[in-house]
Parts: C-alpha cells; structure tokens; sequence
C-alpha cells in the first residue's frame, strides 16, 4: 500500500507500507481526503522535536469505513463517511479524566508519535471516529482544524461582547472566528485607536 513520508528534514518519499491490520474495535477507513496542517510543514522543516523520521503524516481526515471489527457498535457501517479525533490517550492521568485528551501525558497523536494517515487504508479505534452528516469530503477533512479554533474560544469563555485578535487566519484561525457565542459571530475588527 502506498504512502508518504517525510524522511527528514526537507526530505520527503512516497513508499510502501503494510496493509492494516484490524483489531476488534477498530474499523478499517479508506483515506479519501488529508488535510496538511501546521504541525505536518514544522515535521518538513525538522522544527517539530515530538517527530522521529521517517513519518507517515497526516491527521486532519475524511474517510470511508471500509469494514468494522467484531466489537465495533452497530452505528458504524461500511460506506459510511467519518473523521477522527487523532489523539491516542492513555484514559488514565490526570489531563484524561478532566476530559482533556489532547493534553494526555502519553499522548500520541497521528502524523506526530505515530504514523499519519497520508496513505490509502488505516485502522482506527471505532472510538476515535466522528460521525456525520456531511458529504463534502473537503468539509469533511476540515472539522478537526476548526475544532481546535472552537474549543480554543470555548476553553478562553469569549462572549460576543469580548474583543479578540485572531493572529494567522488559516484552519485553526478561522475556526476561532466562525465559533459562535450567544448566537453572535467573533469577528476580526481592527483595534480603536480611541479607549
């Protein structure tokens, strides 16, 4: 099976890798789209100290299940257009039971600790995947990005009466911007000269 690599700094290849095997609560997701993201140029540019090369990048996803394992619930079916929550947590440390996933102490998130998604099969925990209604694949492979804006407004308790600088405006950044508080929208405004 086919896959990208960045071999080190400034190096990438395409290669081959093993087919995925499938444990009992994974489900096996054809990659039809991968976001590159931030972390992805940093592992390029040898700037990330989390990555060992050579590694398979890639976490921002939209996939089709392929096929579930045994113990995969019944809501999980082939043909079915999902993402994922890309970290890998151990369930136990302090960040874990607070609900902070992203923040495990053995934290191993895809394309960082662990190979990517930028291949044409991977096998995924059924409790990693998000499910949808969406059909655009593109939108899709973007609600991983504009999640870390939203929970980044929703962790700083920004009202619609809080002004907020937004610096960078790409997945993460707009995000930031589209989440909606109050039923209000944040929105990028130039500062007041005037106080």
């Amino acid at each position: 099976m086919r896959a990208f690599f960045i071999d080190a700094t400034n190096q990438t290849s395409f290669g081959e890798v093993a087919f995925p095997e499938l444990a009992d609560d994974n489900v096996l997701l054809k990659v039809e789209r991968v976001g590159l993201c931030g972390s992805d140029l940093n592992t390029f540019r040898g700037l990330n100290p989390l990555v060992s090369f050579p590694r398979i990048p890639g976490h921002e996803i939209a996939g089709t299940i392929v096929r579930c394992g045994s113990a995969v619930p019944d809501r999980f079916k082939p043909g079915q257009l999902v993402t994922l929550i890309p970290y890998q947590n151990c369930g136990h440390c302090v960040a874990c039971k607070d609900g902070r996933i992203n923040a495990c102490t053995d934290n191993r998130t895809m394309g960082v600790q662990r190979e990517g998604a930028i291949t044409e099969h991977i096998a995924v925990a059924h409790a990693k995947l998000v499910s949808t209604r969406l059909t655009d694949l593109n939108a899709l492979a973007l609600i991983e990005p504009l999640a870390v804006g939203f929970h980044a407004v929703a962790r700083a308790a920004v009202t619609a009466r809080d002004r907020v600088a937004v610096f960078g405006c790409g997945a993460i950044g707009l995000g930031t911007m589209a989440f909606r508080s109050r039923s209000k929208p944040l929105a990028c405004r130039r500062p007041s000269s005037r106080r």
